[in-house]
């Protein structure tokens, strides 16, 4: 599990959580994945997500409820998920035809909490709203002295609920009027351009995320308010063991490794064998 400050981000594959070791995930190349987040705070959280430097969510955040989970199937176009995540080889062929990019690989998760409301704010949005009966309830009114900020340019859905659809819980394209919840943190290389055009044999683990099958997860707009300042969580994704042989089937959490070189068996938490000491996870 990854759990940093009360937020939670896995990887499934199958419909099974997969286990993550140092940072990374072993699965098949060829496999669809999904990404699976809990919010396990007591307000509201924005999601960014880039898998290999490309916006996942076409430029808008997915936002969750307190102590709500959902299931990202796959890359959102406008307010609809029509392709899963796929993993595949990155092979030759495909580096000279693509390139290769730094963040090949990886799974960038930005996530950001919503501010704490004072309590005399909050009475006076409820008292603006109801002196508005027109407007839409998925409005979202923010006082912030002296001036009123109106937002809208978001998206929301949900699953398992009144709305009817998937099992995601929100996305939105931020404040109106500011930027919120960003990282500030920015450095600039320079790389001599002859650098650039140099390119190594790829990996024999290295993979990309490229669109897998076609699926319809249909999600609404809403809003969020003033967020927090952003933190990240890195997922890698890799095709083989760290002894460098292939993966064959993805290894989840309640997988138990059978060792190649005693047949003991052992819970999927073991890095070595009980028994004999061989490195199981590969």
């Amino acid at each position: 599990m990854t759990y940093k400050d009360h937020f939670v981000a896995e990887v499934k594959c199958g419909g099974k959580i997969l286990r993550i070791t140092d940072g990374a995930v072993h699965l098949p190349f060829g496999a669809e994945y999904s990404l699976l987040f809990k919010n396990l705070n007591s307000r509201r959280v924005a999601i960014k997500v880039s898998i290999d430097g490309q916006d996942a969510l076409d430029n808008h955040r997915l936002v969750l409820d307190p102590n709500e989970t959902t299931e990202l199937k796959g890359f959102m176009q406008y307010n609809v998920v029509r392709n899963a995540f796929k993993f595949i080889h990155k092979t030759k062929q495909i580096q000279e035809h693509r390139g290769d990019k730094i963040d090949d690989g990886m799974i960038r998760i930005e996530f950001a909490f919503e501010k704490p409301v004072p309590e005399h704010i909050m009475k006076t949005v409820i008292h603006e709203v109801h002196h508005y009966p027109h407007r839409s309830p998925l409005n979202y009114y923010w006082y912030d002295a002296p001036n009123w900020v109106y937002t809208s340019n978001a998206v929301y859905g949900s699953a398992g609920t009144a709305r009817g659809l998937d099992s995601v819980k929100g996305m939105t394209g931020g404040v109106t009027g500011q930027m919120v919840g960003e990282v500030q943190s920015v450095y600039n290389c320079s790389i001599p351009a002859q650098e650039l055009s140099i390119q190594s044999e790829p990996a024999k683990d290295e993979g990309i995320t490229v669109k897998g099958s076609e699926l319809y997860q249909s999600l609404n707009y809403t809003s969020i308010g003033e967020l927090e300042q952003a933190e990240v969580i890195i997922i890698q994704l890799k095709g083989s063991g760290d002894t460098g042989v292939m993966v064959e089937k993805p290894v989840t959490v309640h997988t138990r490794l059978v060792c190649k070189t005693c047949g003991v068996s052992s819970p999927s938490n073991n890095k070595y064998c009980p028994s004999c000491g061989t490195y199981l996870l590969s």
